[in-house]
């Protein structure tokens, strides 16, 4: 028996199958979709079993290992790769990383055993174990002068080793041995009449009274049994568990019997309801019929902040419900992964990447917020966590839910075209009404004298809200203390070595940031071009507001939220519990504080420069800027009567008009510009981009690709190639191509192939634009 295996190596010259021979040993236990272990030249590797052949003409080679005793890919997983695969021309090798966890892939070493310690410098016998054993980590090549120089004496033997990047954790357990022949017991009758049949942790056993030393005593006599148990690592919160079961409205009644009687259907939904007007009620009614039905859920919330909030509900309501996204630990994630792989869990919550857990029993998936750009995946290798979510559902024949209170356009068109089934909730329950909207014209308020970034309008409604002791949130979308410093004398900006791009600026750090690639470097108050002393930041960052909110509202209580305040491990759950709880009366936040978050006490949303996204250079950027505008005005006013404060320098935008009418005006509107300018949903639009260590032949590629593509299909419009938003990263220059069709060419990426091949990296991006 043979098994063509896919090798976990990402390299466009193996990115193929390979033959081996299956030892007869495992020939009853092979099957495709596990993990195995595979001599790779003179490396060894993980691989996955792609397929098993009675016959093959290329196996030389044995199998060294399988891991699995079920397959990690499953019939459904295999055709999300294919599909992944198909449409952007990713490697096997990135696409299966992708959809398995890292945490059950395997990291590779040397194991570098001391034979002849007398021919071993002394330094180098030191890093050595007692065993005369070294393991050093497969990447790191800082001793291969030294092994190689060893190993020609024959005083080292070097052999490959690996292991699961993270592994189960186990603890130790005591177990009270009722057929024990221990003389001397009576003295521990009390404390032994408090035990029963179960298994007792160390700790456990010392709450119940025993010391340290009964515990030895005990365990020496066989009194107690020692043995080790698996460990399941849960996702700890800080937020008290409150069951929220809410009566349906005759709106929320309607949509969810319609939701319910089409449950062994895979009927696509996009339930389109205003801010706050109970689309999470419904979730939890589905979910609630699914349990019954012992079937399992996945719901997809569109980043970490919206964890905790959902969670909460959750897990106030139903018992079993995992958690995955990135910020846990790897073991957290792991049995996660494991739990709903082994069936014990049925409700899992998460970020995108968990559109790829492992259910049997699936019974639905829930969408929230489906407008959200998060859930597509645009490093490495790109997937739309939606469109992955349409094929599992296909394939169990169950509904999908989106929920949003602005879908994107080309959904929206869809669903009036009966690709989804629309349902609408147009009200907020127990007649809240939605908060008023007023826009500020900051032009004005700069004529008027005032260089503040607060509009006097604004300023007042924070000063009321504060004196009532209700809550405010200020949005404000960029990072740093200021976008970026300027020599006042030269006009010199500093920017970032390998990208090009002017550093962002934080004062508290005293360094300045190039956000793409990471480089940073100190603040200097000297001009590196004129040496003057006439540096200035320019701009305003979120840092900056935060020094200018505690300074206008000193006795306030401010909690920033944004990426540099998010870090660490749990930081958003209690960002979010410390506001929800209300021990701070402002929170200032970039976008991710303005969709999903429910807090009862905010009254007042302050939006400033509500006109920065319209100025980026995309076709959905007035998309953006609405669902951004509408849904962080949909915080304000969800049980007190609500304003929404919106400041800009462009009112004449239809976008910001929109805000204050229904959301069907806005389509209207954005539709037709899109059927003008000929983009989604009336053609699918694709982008490329080159990168090249010169920027003539960089250039030159592009442009050979488009008159190609031109010559391949007629129906294709090509745009470009010019230069990315981003010019140059990593000492690479970019160039960006668009195109437009209604069909998408296979030969397309036979081209891009024969481009890569010229010394020139190209990424295709089949469904978003590139900033």
């Amino acid at each position: 028996m043979f098994a063509s295996v896919i090798v976990d190596i990402k390299n466009k010259e193996v990115n193929r199958q390979f033959d081996y021979i299956i030892a007869s040993k495992d020939e009853k236990k092979a099957s495709k979709g596990m993990r195995v272990v595979v001599p790779f030249g003179e490396q060894i590797r993980m691989g996955y079993i792609v397929e098993i052949k009675e016959i093959s003409h290329q196996a030389n080679k044995e199998i060294i290992d399988v891991l699995d005793d079920i397959p990690t890919i499953s019939l459904e997983t295999f055709q999300i790769i294919d599909y992944i695969y198909q449409s952007t021309h990713a490697l096997y090798a990135s696409i299966f990383e992708t959809v398995v966890p890292s945490q059950i892939q395997l990291k590779y070493f040397r194991e570098i055993k001391l034979v002849k310690p007398e021919l071993v410098d002394p330094s180098f016998k030191l890093l050595f174990n007692k065993h005369h054993m070294l393991k050093i980590n497969k990447s790191n090549h800082d001793y291969d002068y030294i092994i190689k120089k060893y190993l020609k004496l024959q005083a080292i033997e070097v052999k490959q080793t690996y292991e699961q990047k993270t592994k189960d954790k186990f603890m130790v357990v005591y177990k009270f041995n009722f057929n024990h022949q221990y003389g001397s017991i009576k003295r521990y009758e009390d404390l032994i009449s408090s035990l029963g049949d179960g298994q007792y942790s160390r700790e456990e056993l010392i709450d119940l009274g025993f010391s340290p030393s009964n515990i030895k005593t005990l365990l020496k006599h066989d009194v107690f049994i020692q043995s080790k148990t698996k460990v399941t690592r849960r996702v700890k919160h800080i937020f008290k568990l409150e069951d929220k079961k809410v009566e349906f409205t005759s709106a929320q009644k309607d949509v969810y019997e319609n939701i319910s009687s089409q449950y062994d259907t895979n009927q696509n939904f996009l339930l389109k309801g205003v801010t706050g007007s109970g689309k999470t009620e419904i979730y939890m009614q589905v979910i609630e019929d699914m349990i019954k039905a012992e079937k399992q859920v996945l719901i997809l919330v569109r980043e970490i902040t919206l964890i905790a909030p959902m969670a909460k509900r959750l897990k106030s309501r139903f018992h079993d419900v995992a958690i995955y996204h990135s910020a846990l630990s790897q073991g957290e994630r792991l049995d996660a992964y494991s739990q709903i792989k082994n069936g014990e869990i049925s409700i899992a919550l998460g970020t995108r990447s968990a559109i790829f857990l492992p259910f049997d029993h699936l019974g639905a998936v829930i969408i929230d917020e489906s407008h959200d750009q998060s859930y597509i995946q645009n490093d490495h290798v790109i997937y739309d966590a939606i469109e992955i979510a349409k094929l599992r559902t296909k394939f169990h024949q169950i509904p999908l839910i989106l929920g949003t209170a602005t879908p994107k356009i080309s959904r929206y068109y869809e669903a009036l075209n009966h690709a989804y089934q629309l349902l609408e909730l147009n009200e907020r329950p127990f007649h809240i009404r939605q908060p008023a909207i007023e826009l500020v014209d900051m032009k004005k308020e700069l004529k008027e004298g005032n260089t503040s970034i607060f509009s006097k309008r604004l300023k007042k409604a924070i000063d009321q809200r504060l004196n009532k002791k209700e809550q405010i949130m200020i949005l404000f979308n960029r990072k740093g203390y200021a976008p970026f410093v300027m020599c006042r004398s030269c006009g010199h900006v500093p920017t970032c070595p390998t990208c090009g791009i002017a550093l962002t600026y934080y004062k508290e750090e005293k360094t300045l940031k190039c956000h793409y690639c990471g480089h940073h470097e100190k603040f200097e108050n000297t001009c590196a071009a004129c040496h003057s002393h006439q540096i200035k930041e320019v701009g305003v960052g979120i840092l900056y507001v935060e020094a200018m909110i505690k300074k206008s509202f000193p006795k306030a209580k401010v909690l920033r939220m944004d990426a540099n305040m998010t870090q660490t491990k749990g930081s958003h759950e209690i960002l979010w519990h410390q506001f929800n709880e209300e021990k701070a009366d402002i929170l200032l936040g970039t976008q991710m504080i303005a969709k999903g978050l429910d807090f009862p006490k905010v009254t007042l949303v302050g939006v400033l420069m509500a006109d920065l996204l319209l100025n980026i250079p995309s076709y959905q950027a007035s998309e953006q800027t609405y669902n951004l505008l509408t849904q962080v005005a949909g915080r304000s006013g969800r049980l007190l009567p609500g304003e929404v404060i919106i400041q800009a320098y462009d009112l004449d935008h239809y976008v910001l008009e929109a805000t204050k009418k229904p959301y069907e005006l806005f389509y209207k509107e954005a539709i037709y510009n899109r059927k003008l300018s000929n983009y989604e949903p009336f053609s699918k639009v694709s982008q490329f981009l080159f990168e090249g260590s010169k920027y003539l032949k960089t250039y030159q590629e592009a442009f050979k690709m488009k008159k190609a593509l031109e010559r391949l299909d007629h129906h294709i419009e090509v745009l470009g190639p010019i230069p990315a938003y981003i010019k140059k990263r990593n000492e690479r220059y970019r160039f960006v191509m668009t195109i437009k069709y209604s069909q998408f060419n296979d030969k397309i990426f036979e081209i891009m192939d024969k481009i890569q091949e010229n010394d020139i990296w190209i990424k295709f991006y089949p469904n978003q634009e590139i900033l």
